[in-house]
């Protein structure tokens, strides 16, 4: 599946998830298939937070991402390795770093100090509204990203792979693209 298409699919599956209007289900019956293996559209980086579910804010079913959680959805190396994973063995074409609003661990980093660690690694943006800095922290993965992993720059530059940020309202459901990278 193209970039496009994935991410198409994905704003699709979020506009039914704000109406209130999902298609998808995880049935029973489905398990077998998902025992033969897995073929995601995207991955996703997502906060580990609670109130997150990618596969229910995009309406999609089980099989259809690979998704990575940590606190503040940071682009760690073990998260790295793992879209590199589904991007070599999986055929994921799409990248998704997911921010939210009321993000816990922004918080904890604009009102505390860290100098090492995973929180010390969040992005703060220089407005300190914590909204605005979710977003420049998704924001901010790409480069991270692409930064860290030869494969997947490589991958976008060739026109495989595109990596997207956005910030999901968790009051509304509603999921904003805030960057993306751009295909030839």
């Amino acid at each position: 599946m193209t970039p496009e298409l994935a991410l198409q699919n994905l704003l699709e599956g979020n506009k039914r998830y704000v109406e209130g209007c999902l298609t998808s289900n995880n049935l029973p019956e489905n398990r077998s298939i998902l025992a033969k293996g897995q073929a995601p559209i995207a991955s996703i980086i997502r906060c580990s937070d609670s109130r997150v579910a990618p596969e229910i804010v995009f309406d999609q079913p089980l099989g259809r991402l690979f998704v990575c959680g940590v606190a503040g959805n940071i682009p760690t190396p073990e998260i790295i390795e793992s879209l590199e994973y589904a991007m070599n063995h999986l055929g994921v074409s799409l990248i998704v770093i997911m921010g939210h609003t009321s993000c816990g661990a922004i918080s904890a980093a604009l009102h505390n100090e860290f100098v090492d660690g995973l929180f010390a690694q969040i992005a703060l943006s220089p407005n300190p509204d914590p909204d605005e800095c979710a977003a420049h922290n998704a924001e901010q993965g790409i480069s991270t990203i692409l930064g860290s992993s030869i494969q997947i720059e490589e991958a976008v530059k060739n026109g495989f792979v595109q990596i997207v940020a956005g910030v999901q309202d968790i009051a509304s459901g509603e999921f904003d693209l805030v960057a993306q990278t751009q295909l030839n």
